[in-house]
């Protein structure tokens, strides 16, 4: 992921990301957390990961099909409200290419 993949820094964290065709048979993406102590308390690192859970499964349908991503929480994350950090993870998600531009159920309509 690191060596092939890219990576798009936001203001409370860093998305690593990487599109890979042959894991769509298994699942439409693959995510993988990061909050390292830095963040803070146990507790602390837990609801960061909750929240960046809650706002990954929000955007899944808009997810392009392949993507393994990788979320970084950074040392600002806990700070920040559930609107801030999801406002950080669209943007860098869309700075990243990996979000379609209109919802599946919008296209279909």
């Amino acid at each position: 992921m690191r060596r092939h993949g890219r990576s798009q820094p936001g203001r409370y964290l860093v998305l690593s990301t990487l599109n890979d065709p042959g894991i769509i048979d298994r699942s439409p993406f693959l995510a993988g957390l990061i909050t390292t102590k830095k963040i803070g308390m146990a507790v602390v690192r837990n609801r960061v990961r909750r929240r960046l859970r809650a706002i990954i499964d929000e955007f899944a349908d808009r997810l392009v099909p392949g993507t393994m991503l990788v979320v970084i929480a950074r040392y600002r994350a806990p700070e920040a409200s559930y609107q801030a950090l999801r406002r950080d993870w669209e943007k860098t998600a869309k700075r990243a290419g990996i979000l379609s531009r209109i919802r599946p159920e919008t296209a279909a309509s």
